[in-house]
């Protein structure tokens, strides 16, 4: 027999709610909405995290999403959105957005642990050279894209930065299109990369050198790789022979390494040695 859980069941304990609370504050979120966000998907009680499997589909749920969709402003109508559609949006809003405001964010927000601004300026620079054609080759995995699916990718967003999903083009349409509701901007932040690059270079280093030496961000390993590689799409961190200027990197996504463990890396810093 399958056993199913409610809503209210999930996260219930102290020392899940801390962690949300964590997570809420490194991100510059309300607890409320992360809390919301997270439950559905992943439930901290017991000693470790783990998925959540067969969530009832109950007027918990329901009022959840209905709240969600309101603080994302998202349309009430639940319109979905096709492949095309998603592709001229975001490409359209590409051109609008503010590469200064995403690298403050970027600055600020690695060094405190946010997954979420981490993730808005590696999708931004993962997508230099973009055209609408482009856009359409990136991986589709639904039909449409709608409200409910937006929820998904940006619990994935808050989870773990999009790191697995950035090749997604409905993953890149939430992160980019869709404004999480920031309790406030990001203050001017020190510009931190510049003497971290400059150690990188100066010394002949591996991925897992670069790893420990990115001491100034908080986080797991997990989190400073997505770092790292947002760094290398912004072309920043240089790799040599494949500078990414000129380049839209999702063409690369298959170029791989020699060294096999570097492949866990995304191009071009699977490249890095």
């Amino acid at each position: 027999m399958i056993t199913t859980m409610k809503l209210t069941e999930i996260n219930q304990t102290e020392k899940a709610k801390k962690k949300i609370a964590n997570i809420a504050k490194k991100n510059n979120l309300d607890y409320e909405f992360v809390y919301s966000i997270i439950t559905p998907y992943w439930n901290y009680d017991g000693p470790e995290g783990h998925w959540v499997k067969n969530l009832t589909e109950d007027n918990e749920n329901t009022k959840r999403l209905e709240k969600i969709y309101g603080m994302l402003n998202l349309n009430k109508s639940n319109e979905s959105l096709d492949k095309d559609r998603v592709a001229e949006i975001l490409y359209n809003r590409l051109k609008k957005l503010d590469k200064n405001i995403l690298e403050n964010n970027f600055l600020a927000g690695a060094k405190n642990g946010s997954y979420c601004y981490v993730s808005e300026y590696a999708s931004y620079h993962y997508l230099t050279n973009a055209t609408s054609d482009k856009l359409k080759t990136l991986d589709w995995t639904k039909g449409t894209l709608n409200n409910e699916t937006i929820v998904e990718n940006i619990f994935l967003k808050i989870f773990r930065g999009g790191s697995i999903e950035r090749y997604n083009l409905g993953y890149l349409y939430s992160d980019l299109i869709v404004k999480l509701p920031y309790a406030a901007a990001q203050n001017n932040a020190e510009d931190w990369t510049k003497e971290f690059i400059r150690n990188a270079r100066k010394n002949k280093t591996t991925l897992t050198d670069l790893l420990k030496m990115l001491d100034c961000c908080k986080g797991d390993k997990y989190f400073k790789r997505t770092v790292l590689e947002a760094l290398s799409y912004s072309g920043k961190l240089k790799v040599d022979g494949h500078e990414v200027e000129n380049k839209f990197i999702p063409d690369y996504r298959n170029e791989l390494s020699k060294h096999f463990y570097s492949n866990e890396w995304t191009y071009p810093l699977r490249f890095w040695n």
